[in-house]
């Protein structure tokens, strides 16, 4: 089976193009931005290949720093462009996943329409269609809550034909999807794309056809489940959280400028690591099993003291006003509900934050 990617980032080039290579299921890769389309003709000239660099702390603590070359990639197009290359792929039967990730900005309908993500999308579904093609599994990868629904209903507002849409809920798929995994761009290497050990993709939907084979060459990598809500709540309450509120006391009460430096700090590491292990974590479990939340807690100090990383605080404090709304609030709440009282260590990051807003 194949796949067809809306996208040409490094999230999809260190996650996606990964876990496709090791299900040997090859990419045609469509961009649909002036950057994208300029890593397309990038790609295009390498002959879709690239380079993988793995880079920071194994499970068991021991450092990774690897490097191998990726050629899962046999075509790169530009939407504005090779418009008419790209419905062409719409007929070619062994393309089973059709993959997005075209960030949160790129997410939505804009004007003309048929310019926008959902536009496209919806064009390449209707050309499908009347292909005679099968129907295929959509898996959009934006970090956005119910991003399968959301894509699903933007499609449908792209073509509200009744009979396209008869056909998109008989033979088509979207999946909601959650993925985690930090990829960076390489400064010396415009396709080269350098990622964390740790790989994790959670895909709301039933592990058959396409998706059971990408699942099946990606074992712990890629979770199909009934439902991934859990998922969704130990990363944003957890590892999102944790990095907000480092974000918020860090800059202004200890002068760290990285996620690792607050980490590494002689009196905000150990009282950032309490603040996870004695108010996160305990605020919420359950619903959250407490031997899941804590492997997922500790793998998070894990990767968050990568030594090749530098996440920067100021890059997480913004929209901090948002985030604490999502990742924190929420703990905050749940905290003083079971336990009678405020989470100190979380109030001080509150009080912090608001302080410097």
């Amino acid at each position: 089976m194949k796949i067809l990617v809306f996208g040409t980032g490094v999230l999809l080039r260190g996650l996606i193009a990964d876990c496709a290579e090791k299900a040997q299921m090859p990419i045609t890769m469509v961009s649909s931005t002036p950057s994208g389309d300029d890593r397309a003709r990038a790609l295009t000239a390498s002959g879709g290949k690239f380079t993988l660099r793995e880079r920071g702390l194994g499970s068991d603590g021991s450092v990774v720093d690897t490097a191998r070359e990726v050629a899962i990639i046999e075509r790169a197009l530009t939407a504005s462009d090779d418009t008419e290359a790209v419905l062409a792929t719409a007929s070619d039967p062994e393309i089973g996943l059709v993959i997005s990730n075209v960030s949160e900005s790129g997410f939505k309908i804009t004007e003309p329409k048929e310019f926008s993500f959902p536009g496209r999308l919806a064009a390449w579904l209707k050309a499908r269609m009347e292909s005679g093609a099968p129907g295929v599994t959509i898996l959009p990868s934006e970090l956005i809550a119910e991003n399968g629904k959301k894509l699903r209903a933007m499609v449908a507002e792209c073509n509200p034909d009744p009979v396209f849409l008869a056909w998109l809920d008989s033979a088509c798929v979207f999946c909601d999807t959650l993925v985690d995994r930090i990829c960076t761009q390489d400064e010396s290497d415009p396709l080269a794309a350098i990622v964390e050990p740790y790989t994790f993709w959670a895909i709301q939907g039933e592990p058959t056809g396409a998706l059971g084979e990408l699942a099946a060459a990606n074992p712990g990598g890629i979770i199909v489940a009934e439902s991934i809500e859990r998922y969704q709540l130990r990363k944003v309450r957890i590892l999102n959280g944790l990095h907000t509120s480092m974000a918020s006391i860090g800059p202004s009460k200890y002068g760290v400028e990285t996620v690792r430096e607050a980490l590494e700090h002689p009196e905000l590491g150990p009282w950032l690591e309490s603040l996870l292990w004695d108010e996160i974590v305990p605020a919420i479990c359950p619903p959250l099993e407490r031997t899941d939340a804590d492997e997922f807690a500790r793998l998070t100090l894990l990767r968050m003291k990568n030594p090749f990383l530098v996440h920067k605080l100021a890059m997480i404090a913004v929209g901090a006003a948002v985030k604490w709304e999502a990742r924190l609030l929420p703990t905050l709440a749940a905290y003083e509900a079971r336990f009678g009282k405020q989470p100190e260590k979380l109030t001080a990051c509150r009080e912090a934050f608001l302080a410097s807003a």
